[in-house]
């Protein structure tokens, strides 16, 4: 079993390298669901762990359908965690039916290639859950964040 920890701060990354996770989500503000986090703590992160860090890339809270602008901004992102040497990128596009946006998602995956790419917690507002789950594998996507649509992960386990 692969332990993966959500971390928002360079301490909280620390902790879960000392705790012997073997990777994290980084990201910030996990109040609001989650966004990407700064240029200098991912700086800090990769300089000074050594465990996997997989990078959230999601430029705003809110929903998870996104302007043109908001695209390119994400795009931008993932670029940037490549030259950094991330270990992975965790994002994802929906339509504003909550189903996924294959096109724009899939651009994304390729994009992110030879990095693992993982669905984030998007998922969890699909209707259809097993179409979504198809639709993901066939794009490449190697890991869905789900709470088993729950608003919590317990919950989901029900």
């Amino acid at each position: 079993m692969e332990i993966e920890i959500c971390a928002n701060s360079f301490q909280s990354a620390l902790n879960a390298q000392n705790a012997c996770a073997d990777r994290i989500e980084l990201c910030t503000e996990l109040a609001v669901g989650g966004v990407t986090p700064s240029y200098g703590l991912l700086k800090q992160v990769l300089s000074k762990l050594s465990i996997s860090v997989h990078v959230l890339i999601r430029p705003r809270s809110g929903d998870f359908c996104y302007s043109d602008d908001d695209f390119e901004i994400i795009k931008q992102d993932i670029n940037l965690c490549k030259k950094l040497q991330c270990d992975g990128i965790v994002s994802g596009v929906l339509h504003q039916d909550m189903t996924i946006d294959i096109q724009r998602t899939k651009e994304l995956v390729d994009l992110a290639d030879p990095l693992p790419f993982t669905f984030h917690r998007a998922f969890d507002s699909v209707p259809n859950p097993l179409q979504a789950v198809q639709q993901l594998d066939e794009m490449g996507v190697e890991r869905i964040l789900t709470s088993g649509q729950q608003s919590n992960a317990i919950d989901g386990l029900l």
